[in-house]
C-alpha cells in the first residue's frame, strides 16, 4: 500500500502544453521525451515531446518543497510508488 505523503504535491497542466509541479525533492533524469521527479507523493515520469524545464527550484534548504515548471507537449503521467535513490540506480547498473 502507499504511504500517505509527508508533504504537500501538486501539479498544474495547462492544455497539455505547460505542467507546474509543487513538492519536487528531485529531477532524477530528463531529456526532450521524459522528465522523472521525485515528488513527496513518490516518483513521477513525465512524457511528451519537445519537453523543456523553465523553471526549477530544488535547493535543499527548503525542505523538499521545490518546483518545477515546464513546457512542451504532454503526453502522459506516470507515478510510481516508490522514491528512486542514487543507491538503487547503482545496484541496478551492476547487475
Amino acid at each position: 500500500m502507499f504511504e500517505q505523503a509527508k508533504g504537500v504535491h501538486s501539479i498544474i497542466v495547462e492544455n497539455r502544453r505547460k505542467v507546474i509541479i509543487e513538492g519536487v525533492k528531485d529531477v532524477e533524469s530528463f531529456n526532450e521525451n521524459d522528465v522523472v521527479v521525485i515528488t513527496h507523493s513518490g516518483g513521477l515520469k513525465i512524457k511528451g515531446k519537445n519537453l523543456e524545464i523553465s523553471k526549477m527550484n530544488i535547493e535543499p534548504g527548503n525542505g523538499g518543497n521545490g518546483l518545477l515548471e515546464m513546457t512542451g507537449v504532454v503526453q502522459s503521467l506516470h507515478y510510481s510508488d516508490s522514491d528512486r535513490t542514487p543507491n538503487n540506480i547503482i545496484t541496478k547498473l551492476f547487475r
